[in-house]
């Protein structure tokens, strides 16, 4: 797994910004007012030649009950817990604080390499403004301009070469899928997804009980089946935003999220009593944007009253509460009864290969003659847009160029009928599939 520098500071002291200058493209928020980033904020990053994870650990509620200074140290203990590296960021035009102080002294305490990182020098004439902070003791000082990114380089060139990061490329994944399959239960506490895993592995692997948030970590747990090696990740149940309480379980769903981004398959479990909640969506749509394939699991199957056409019922429902996920397969199953466990890794096989599935760019454009050509794409206002062949560029998730004409933007709605016939022929099944018009 790639190393892991977080960000970590007091409020509007620039991480967001740092963070963005850092990845080379605007992906946190930022906006000039403490507390706007809440949650974890994680990207990939690669620098002279390796490759690290960068998390925006974010803000707080400056609000909250137990107070700013309560709150940074959770959160900065929190991330000494998860990363490899913190770079801590303080705010040169406001000179050394007590907050700041509180936090320094704590990421120093760990054995994690800390950087300590002066922002908003964006004036050389600001210079002298770092002074104040060598009375922390840092081994080195770093002045720099998060917002026109003078001495982000070199602070990058201190940090990376103090970390174990593999060189760029090298943790990429095999092109044909040929390695063990890397599973992600994922889903809202307490569905079962703990009681699943261990009917799966067939042994109490891991910790269940009736309380929600009983699984605080991701354990990742390897086995074989069926002569085919797998890799288990059982994450911790995710809650809606404000529910989500500040300490270990804030740092649960971070790591349910970095899960999903590590897995293949995302296997979704709902609770069929409960129905589909806004958190179920969320989550399947998390896990098609990061590119996994998804397997939806509707447990506690055992516990409904089922008439001979439930399992319609409930599969109608998927298709009109989740139509962006209409392409999901989907299992019955009683993690509690082992009913249908048996047949998960069928399905987690079936995915998996076609989320490494390769179609030859002559098998495309003979299909794109046949089938695709017969409607051309048009934008209202605008001469046709000619497609001028496909070529599939990717595996893991499917992508799919398609060269055109002329600079229209292909519309929405024919990028989508074009998914439709795509997967029409080709399957495609539990992934998603990316159209890219170049």
């Amino acid at each position: 797994m790639k190393p892991l520098v977080a960000i970590v500071g007091r409020p509007n002291v620039g991480k967001s910004t740092l963070f963005n200058r850092i990845l080379g493209r605007r992906k946190a928020i930022v906006e000039d007012m403490p507390g706007v980033t809440r949650d974890r904020n994680y990207a990939d990053v690669e620098f002279g030649g390796r490759s690290f994870a960068l998390v925006d650990t974010g803000g707080f509620d400056p609000e909250a009950a137990d107070g700013m200074l309560a709150l940074m140290k959770r959160q900065v203990s929190m991330a000494l817990e998860e990363a490899d590296a913190l770079v801590v960021v303080v705010d040169g035009p406001d000179g050394l604080t007590p907050v700041d102080e509180a936090i320094w002294e704590i990421a120093r305490s760990g054995t994690r390499r800390a950087y300590l990182v002066v922002n908003k020098l964006d004036r050389p004439n600001q210079a002298p403004l770092s002074a104040d902070f060598y009375r922390l003791g840092a081994d080195a000082l770093f002045s720099v301009s998060a917002m026109n990114g003078a001495g982000v380089a070199e602070l990058l060139e201190a940090v990376v070469p103090e970390l174990d990061a593999p060189l760029a490329g090298e943790d990429e994944e095999e092109e044909d899928g040929s390695g063990p399959i890397r599973v992600a239960i994922i889903g809202r506490p307490n569905v079962g997804k703990s009681t699943f895993a261990n009917a799966l592995l067939g042994e109490e692997r891991y910790l269940t009980s009736d309380l929600p948030g009983t699984t605080r970590d991701a354990v990742d747990t390897p086995f074989t089946s069926g002569g085919r090696d797998y890799v288990l990740v059982d994450t911790a149940g995710v809650r809606k935003k404000k529910n989500v309480e500040r300490g270990v379980e804030l740092m649960s769903v971070s790591r349910s999220v970095r899960s999903i981004e590590r897995c293949h398959v995302a296997a979704l479990v709902l609770d069929v009593m409960e129905g589909i909640t806004d958190q179920d969506k969320k989550l399947a749509a998390l896990a098609l944007e990061r590119g996994r394939a998804l397997v939806i699991l509707l447990n506690k199957w055992d516990l409904l009253d089922a008439g001979p056409k439930a399992g319609d019922e409930q599969a109608m429902m998927i298709r009109d509460e989740m139509t962006f996920a209409a392409f999901a397969p989907h299992l019955f199953i009683s993690a509690l009864k082992g009913r249908n466990v048996d047949r998960f890794l069928a399905t987690v096989n079936r995915v998996h290969a076609n989320l490494f599935q390769r179609i030859p760019t002559r098998k495309l454009n003979l299909f794109y003659e046949e089938v695709i050509r017969t409607p051309p794409p048009s934008s209202s206002g605008a001469r046709t847009i000619r497609i001028k062949y496909l070529s599939q560029v990717q595996v893991n998730p499917p992508t799919i160029l398609l060269f055109k004409t002329g600079s229209t933007q292909v519309p929405r709605h024919y990028l989508r009928f074009l998914q439709r016939m795509l997967r029409e022929k080709y399957g495609f099944e539990g992934v998603p599939l990316r159209l890219i018009p170049k």
